[in-house]
């Protein structure tokens, strides 16, 4: 029985790492996001429940068929004589028997509502939409949490391996001060110095480890799987050189306030309450009905076993105390609400446009920078380096150079992957994939068409 438990864990592991026999890319993890992460499914069930309250809408215009039966057993019995002319003797006719059943078949059809059900249906084919954007604006911000988690456990799989590479320096160099100490050629504070050095750059390798489990653990969240699952990305390029003034394009703006389904949702609702506003209008103009029926009920001496009839029904709205007034007046609230909540959407998306452009170009002037700075501290430490095994130069050089180099990686690594977030926020702003805002910066407007992003 052992045997199988042991056997059935290992086929569990198994497929588990089986999943992930590949390297990870990031668009097969907003894949699995996309089809398992609660947010999305949430907005898909809001969608159904929209495209439920349509259809509702629409049925009103339909005839609506009902069927009603009854049974009665009753007492007492009430019958009479009536002589007949044709019969010998009186007969006797029941006026109330002892059991009675009915059967009513009714069909009713709206002839004229006043304008109620066409708002009612324009009003809820807009909520449609709008619940249709909702989802889209889920999906992308969904894409963009992915797309920066995926950003942050590439990053700091990045800064265990520059901690690692600090601590295979280190030991180099603690290789060699014992030489140089054993040789007489240097004091003993060196190997000291260096013993330190490495129990420091330990610390900061268990530090950068730790970070790349939490890293792990939040980009399992959002694709699906348990937190401790581990995970190996494909590495993110390096974007593409793009000047930065480039990226100060008033466009994207304009873009933005056209493709953000979040804009899109909202005109979708104001057009739904536009339709409301009109329904409460017509809310105070009469109805109309046509009714038929066919009745089957029990015979008796003063009815027949069946009768029908049509009738037209018409309902005028007379008095109400007001309360159809107020409704209108409700609504039209709600509808300058979401005229105002439009118009704050699109100066927040102005703002958060500018911010991404402004975060995209400061990345890159940090990429240079940490591009020049890494260059020079890793010239810088090869000489220390050379120097020091040559007996000319001191281990202080050598530390200081060592620990220069290992921020100078680490902030080259901090500026790509933050310079990649930067354009994925760029990207969800602007509604844009990434792809088609660089062909719209490669080719610039004049500057006399620019104008501020307000």
């Amino acid at each position: 029985m052992r045997r199988w438990w042991w056997l059935t864990i290992g086929m569990l592991f198994w497929g588990s790492t089986a999943l992930f026999a590949q390297p990870l890319t990031l668009d097969r993890c907003i894949q699995m996001a996309l089809a398992s992460h609660p947010s999305v499914q949430i907005a898909l069930n809001q969608k159904e429940q929209a495209t439920a309250r349509r259809r509702q809408a629409e049925a009103q215009l339909l005839p609506d068929l009902s069927l009603n039966a009854t049974g009665r057993f009753q007492g007492p019995i009430v019958t009479f004589l009536v002589p007949l002319p044709t019969a010998p003797s009186p007969q006797e006719i029941t006026i109330v028997p002892s059991l009675t059943h009915l059967v009513n078949v009714e069909l009713r059809q709206s002839v004229y509502s006043g304008g109620r059900f066409g708002h009612a249906i324009r009003g809820a084919r807009h909520y449609e939409m709008a619940a249709e954007k909702s989802l889209e604006a889920s999906r992308r911000q969904l894409i963009l949490n992915v797309t920066e988690a995926y950003a942050d456990l590439v990053s700091a799989q990045e800064m265990e391996r520059v901690a690692l590479q600090a601590k295979e320096r280190v030991m180099i160099i603690l290789q060699t001060a014992k030489a140089r100490v054993e040789a007489g050629v240097a004091p003993k504070f060196d190997v000291l110095r260096a013993e330190a050095e490495m129990a420091s750059v330990e610390e900061q390798l268990l530090q950068a480890h730790n970070a790349v489990l939490l890293a792990m653990a939040a980009l399992n969240e959002w694709i699906g799987q348990p937190p401790r699952t581990k995970l190996e990305l494909v590495p993110l390029q390096e974007p593409p050189d793009i000047p930065t003034d480039r990226w100060d394009d008033p466009r994207l703006t304009e873009q933005a306030l056209a493709l953000r389904p979040e804009m899109q949702a909202l005109h979708y609702q104001i057009e739904a309450r536009r339709a409301r506003v009109r329904f409460a209008r017509a809310d105070s103009r009469p109805l109309a009905f046509l009714s038929s029926n066919y009745q089957q009920q029990q015979a008796t001496g003063f009815t027949k076993g069946f009768q029908w009839g049509i009738s037209l029904l018409v309902q005028f709205p007379i008095f109400d105390s007001g309360r159809r007034q107020r409704v209108l007046e409700e609504e039209e609230a709600a509808l300058q609400q979401t005229l105002w909540q439009r118009e704050q959407l699109a100066k927040a998306i102005r703002l958060e446009v500018d911010g991404a452009i402004r975060g995209v170009q400061l990345g890159y002037q940090r990429m240079a920078t940490a591009r020049s700075a890494l260059s020079a501290a890793e010239e810088a430490f090869r000489l220390a380096k050379t120097r020091y095994e040559a007996g000319v130069g001191t281990l202080v050089e050598v530390w200081d150079a060592q620990v220069a180099l290992t921020r100078a990686r680490a902030s080259f690594v901090q500026a790509l992957y933050d310079t990649h977030k930067a354009l994925a926020r760029l990207s969800f702003a602007t509604a844009t994939p990434l792809d088609d805002i660089l062909r719209l910066i490669r080719h610039p407007v004049d500057k006399n068409q620019k104008d501020g992003r307000g």
